[in-house]
């Protein structure tokens, strides 16, 4: 009783694993597409109009074509003044970094800073880094002038502070520093699928909190300059009265690769205008002729009216000149990031945000589900019809949140629903009898199908012990392949090998050989045992000749790909064996031993000595040599052999037996 105890909670724990695998795929993937998707469905439906109070300005092609890039920099301060002087903009933010001085045009960039000390509204980009290489960043010496350069206040409430995963400011022209007034963050960072879905409203360095160019924006246009950060939202000082946005805490990766753990927002997007847009977006050359034509009098192409009273954001997307600065965003493919910047000052503005539940809520509602599942009914139609009734609860309640732009998991309950029905009924399978007890353990002690529907064809095998059987044993290895894995990434390495094995094994498969074991990039292969096959020896050699074939074309593929050439040798060996299972009562491993497959180990390692890919022993060559074509290598010492043996290359097999 107390062994069968065991056997369930073991079956018990396996489904327990493969259901939390589930959960976790679907929670960090599939319930984001869902929510994407929802989202275009929705803003199709349900405009949700971008803010005519905010007005982005691109340096487009037709900017580029104008004037070539780069810019000389009083082309910057061009469209400042005209913005800030003539049309009265509220605030301007300047997404472009500006990292090192013009070594080309000194002097232009004199004329820039000089300018820009009298643009108040105007806020330039900053980025942090998570290095600090000379020359890169900006000295310690110029931070605390750094730190002075914005006018918001923001307080650190929260009871668990976190790390900042910051080292420094990207560069910053020291003189740039000094004139300009107000400096935040650009940064962008993207899910692990590469898609940008929220936000950093305060970056940190050291203990020192950074607002973002969107809260820098909406600071200058709102007036209020006090802000506080806790551990669940970030809100205004005024007890969260004017501004309050849900604190999501996540990682991302932002787009200097670093891996960034920190505090977000989710972001409310507005339905596209264009195709990277969906604000209000205007070309820089039609801004730089219109400030031209009012200085020479003229009627302006642009009137400033449409800038008047309202949030500028300024920024590159230079598409034909591959100058763009482009996000995968959920209603974009393509979404410029001055438009990203611009759709989080509009949720500010609005204070429309996103409220995303935590993972806590989405492990507590599927483990909810999944106990109603498992303490539910006993028959399969019962708990099916269950999971149906369950399914459509949770989903109309879903949409209703959604609605009200409370994201919480679409899929992660509903799949872990059904996962759950489908392992419960595994679970009874598995461990109402004799035969599903021995899948059971079967599949705890062998890697291999074959051996695992062989074991099970005779019960009585599943102990230790064995037998002593002729097989033939064929080993295949990559030559060098350590050197040539150290010039590889361990991401190109696990690559190749999967490759390789994956197109070996179904090969060994296909003549009735087994993998027994993986040994690094080698395989060792068994034919005759404990799959029988009175012609093993000519089946391991045709499984041979197919390898060399096919590894020659998963060699032009891997080059084709950039990758390094592998060469492979085989060593084959037929004799008399010890064929069983090795281990314990409660670990078993199927496994062959006996001097002849050291043998064929031996004799695959010279391949490489003598120039060849594919040598059999004379053990071997007996049982096949009426239909194979080879090469004798006569009298060749093996280590761990008192007399030399004769090795045959095989060249091909002559005729089917």
């Amino acid at each position: 009783m107390i062994k069968n105890f065991n056997s369930k909670f073991f079956i018990f724990i396996v489904l327990f694993i493969i259901l939390s695998f589930v959960y976790v795929l679907s929670a960090n993937y599939l319930d984001n597409k869902a929510n994407d998707f929802l989202t275009k469905i929705i803003l199709q439906v349900r405009k949700n109009v971008g803010s005519d109070k905010i007005v982005l300005v691109a340096i487009d092609d037709k900017s580029m074509e104008k004037v070539m890039w780069p810019w000389h920099r009083d082309l910057f301060s061009d469209l400042f003044d005209f913005l800030e002087y003539k049309c009265g903009a509220k605030s301007i933010v300047f997404q472009n970094l500006i990292a090192f001085p013009d070594s080309y045009n000194p002097e232009k960039d004199v004329v820039f800073y000089n300018r820009i000390k009298k643009n108040n509204n105007l806020i330039n980009s900053f980025i942090l880094v998570n290095s600090s290489v000379a020359g890169d960043v900006l000295p310690q010496a110029y931070l605390k002038v750094f730190e002075r350069k914005n006018n918001i206040n923001i307080i650190d409430k929260r009871k668990t502070p976190s790390k900042s995963v910051y080292k420094a400011v990207f560069n910053i022209p020291k003189e740039y520093l000094y004139s300009a007034n107000n400096f935040a963050s650009s940064i962008l960072s993207e899910d692990s699928d590469a898609i940008l879905r929220s936000y950093m409203p305060v970056v940190q360095l050291n203990d020192k909190l950074y607002p973002s160019l969107a809260l820098s924006a909406y600071s200058m246009y709102t007036g209020i300059k006090d802000f506080v950060l806790y551990d669940n939202y970030f809100c205004s000082a005024d007890d969260c009265k004017t501004l309050k946005l849900p604190i999501l805490k996540k990682k991302t990766k932002d787009y200097l690769g670093n891996v960034v753990e920190g505090f977000y927002i989710d972001i409310c997007w507005n339905t596209p205008i264009s195709s990277n847009y969906t604000h209000k977006t205007y070309s820089a050359a039609d801004l730089l002729v219109s400030y031209y034509e009012i200085l020479e009098g003229k009627t302006p192409r642009l009137s400033p009216e449409i800038f008047k009273d309202k949030i500028v954001i300024i920024g590159l997307n230079a598409d034909k000149n591959v100058w763009e600065q482009l996000s995968e965003t959920p209603v974009l493919k393509r979404q410029s990031d001055i438009d990203v910047h611009a759709t989080v000052i509009d949720n500010m503005l609005s204070n429309k945000v996103v409220s995303t539940l935590d993972n806590d809520f989405t492990l507590m509602i599927t483990s909810i589900f999944s106990l109603f599942i498992i303490f539910g009914f006993r028959s399969l139609k019962n708990n099916l019809l269950l999971a149906c009734l369950l399914s459509i609860v949770y989903f109309v309640y879903y949409l209703i949140q959604f609605l009200f732009r409370i994201y919480v998991p679409p899929v992660t309950p509903i799949i872990t629903i059904f996962a759950t029905v489908f392992l419960k009924k595994l679970f009874t399978l598995m461990s109402s009898d004799k035969s599903s007890e021995l899948i059971k353990r079967a599949m705890g002690k062998y890697v291999s199908k074959d051996v695992m529907k062989k074991v099970l064809s005779d019960f009585d095998k599943l102990k230790v012990g064995g037998i002593r059987t002729v097989v033939t044993i064929l080993f295949v290895d990559i030559r060098n392949f350590t050197q040539i894995s150290e010039s590889l990434s361990p991401q190109d390495v696990t690559t190749i090998l999967n490759e390789y094995f994956s197109t070996i094994e179904p090969i060994i498969a296909k003549y009735s050989g087994i993998v027994n074991k993986y040994m690094g990039d080698g395989v060792l292969a068994v034919f005759g045992e404990p799959i029988k096959d009175e012609n093993h020896a000519l089946n391991a050699i045709k499984c041979g000749v197919e390898i060399t074939e096919k590894v020659k074309e998963l060699r032009g593929k891997l080059l084709r790909e950039g990758k390094p050439k592998i060469e492979i040798g085989i060593g084959i060996n037929t004799g008399e064996v010890f064929a069983g299972n090795i281990g314990t009562d409660e670990r078993l491993e199927y496994t062959v031993i006996g001097d002849n497959v050291n043998l064929a180990y031996r004799i695959e390692s010279f391949n490489q000595l003598l120039k060849t890919c594919f040598l059999i022993s004379q053990y071997t060559y007996e049982y096949v040599k009426d239909w194979v074509d080879v090469v004798k290598l006569s009298h060749v010492e093996i280590k761990g052999k008192s007399k030399p043996i004769d090795i045959y290359e095989v060249l091909k097999i002559r005729n089917e037996k």
